[in-house]
């Protein structure tokens, strides 16, 4: 599903900077109000490369962060850019995404395991401009290897989805 944005330049960057700075203050709510025995959240760093299957698609390479909001949630963010295609013409498209994700294995009991992830995000294309969307993902992810661990994940959000993502490995944890 997608909405309008606020009109105006700097209303499209209010609406990117509030979704950054939502998922901020949730994780840090949500930190203080959990169990005081576990460890300080740990910042945990990405890379990503995703495909976005739409009227105007796009390849996006962007980078993001999450941190534990529990026991088996993630709260994190994501700012991606990179060019879209519409008409038979190349442009610059990019996005905000504000994201939950749910892990499933959280304790790294197992090589591989699912996630589903899901908040809201803000899209930029030329054509059609800001727009805000609903995303949601379902996602696999891998065994750490030399401090990273590889995620593949697919949904939607703008349009179609495709993505991986390269983590920064918690040590014992997703």
């Amino acid at each position: 599903m997608t909405s309008s944005a606020p009109s105006g330049a700097s209303g499209r960057w209010v609406v990117a900077i509030a979704v950054v700075a939502a998922v901020a203050g949730a994780a840090s709510d949500a930190h203080a109000q959990g169990n005081r025995r576990q460890p300080p959240p740990r910042v945990q760093p990405e890379l990503r490369a995703d495909y976005i299957g739409a009227r105007a698609s796009a390849a996006h390479l962007g980078v993001g962060f999450s941190v534990p909001a529990g026991t088996y949630v993630r709260l994190g963010a994501v700012a991606a850019a990179g060019p879209a295609w519409a008409h038979g013409d190349a442009r610059l498209a990019g996005r905000v995404d504000a994201l939950a994700r749910f892990v499933v294995d959280p304790f790294r009991e197992s090589r591989w395991t699912p996630y589903a992830a899901g908040g809201v995000g803000a899209l930029f294309d030329d054509e059609e401009r800001w727009r805000a969307v609903l995303v949601a993902a379902l996602g696999i992810e891998g065994p750490a290897a030399s401090g990273v661990v590889p995620a593949v994940e697919v949904g939607f959000g703008g349009g179609v989805r495709v993505g991986i993502a390269l983590r920064r490995a918690m040590p014992n944890r997703r």
